[in-house]
């Protein structure tokens, strides 16, 4: 009897042992399913970029490959919020790099309640200073608190390029301080705030995209002949969404996009983007499109072409 009990302890062992082995090499296989799926997916990276729909106004969310992100404008007020809740995991409350192009209010408005909200890394301003305006000095105060808690703040002044991973982020406006002289290099007329706006050229793999912020004819013109071919792009974001006094045939002459995203709100009172503008690019053959009809806009970039779809975001 003694014999048979040491018996069936041996085989209870054996078979508990067995089954350890099999449960373990079970779950190593699926963690190297699951390691080989996160390895082919990180060799197919791509750039994201989404055009808001946040009403009349402008809010674009840049996700580079690692996973950094950088937005580009506000909105009006806090409804950004909202619209980047539609693109963010709820868990995210980081933002790298937040991009004011300029100070007017569907750009800049929501631009405080982004800043406390997320915990932003950089912050990038033209400048412009509007100390009459009491919403302006709330941004600007705001600013000032971002930056005494150690974020970095740079008020552009002169073109520069970063490399974040794998694109190039070139700022080719403002090339002079805004502070300083607001005018146009060159040009006596005074502009507004519009023509002071941030202009941003992203480049991965072969595919551009230029940003335009509210730019309108005078500086249009400025950049193209400052910059001459390096405006040559696949995918534009009109600038002063899509208003008349921007996207001028000499523009569109010298960017040639194959896509132009409006960002703009449903029967808006301004009428952008104007029928003029849309004709224009009806006969370079360009493929619009617009907030206002299509809700969040995404580009998705790859190194070698590039893909848009709406997402219906309102």
């Amino acid at each position: 009897m003694k014999h048979v009990v040491i018996f069936l302890a041996i085989v209870l062992c054996i078979t508990l042992g067995l089954r350890v082995y099999l449960l373990r090499s079970s779950s190593d296989s699926e963690h190297a399913d699951f390691s080989e799926v996160i390895e082919v997916e990180e060799k197919d990276p791509t750039l994201k970029i989404t055009f808001l729909d946040i009403g009349q106004g402008d809010a674009t969310l840049i996700e580079f490959p690692d996973g950094q992100q950088m937005l580009i404008d506000c909105a009006i007020d806090d409804r950004v919020l909202e619209a980047l809740g539609r693109v963010m995991p709820f868990y995210d409350h980081d933002i790298d790099y937040l991009v004011v192009t300029h100070p007017d209010l569907d750009h800049y408005g929501g631009c405080v309640d982004v800043m406390k909200r997320f915990d932003i890394g950089h912050i990038l301003y033209n400048g412009m200073e509007k100390p009459y305006d009491e919403l302006w000095q709330s941004f600007h105060a705001e600013v000032q608190a971002q930056m005494a808690d150690g974020k970095e703040y740079l008020e552009v002044a002169e073109p520069f390029v970063w490399e974040i991973a794998s694109t190039t982020v070139n700022v080719l406006y403002p090339d002079h301080s805004i502070p300083l002289d607001e005018h146009i290099p060159g040009l006596d007329k005074d502009v507004g705030a519009n023509d002071t706006s941030v202009v941003i050229k992203l480049s991965y793999g072969t595919q551009d995209v230029l940003l335009m912020g509210d730019v309108e004819a005078d500086l249009e013109e400025y950049l193209v002949k400052t910059y001459g071919e390096q405006v040559d792009v696949e995918i534009l974001k009109m600038g002063h969404h899509g208003s008349q006094s921007s996207s001028t045939q000499l523009f569109i002459n010298a960017t040639s996009p194959e896509v132009a995203i409006a960002s703009c709100g449903a029967d808006n009172k301004f009428g952008h983007p104007s029928p003029r503008v849309l004709k224009r690019f009806e006969r370079a053959n360009t493929d619009v499109w617009r907030t206002d009809l299509s809700g969040d806009v995404l580009v998705t970039v790859f190194e070698d072409r590039y893909d848009v779809t709406a997402q219906y975001g309102n």
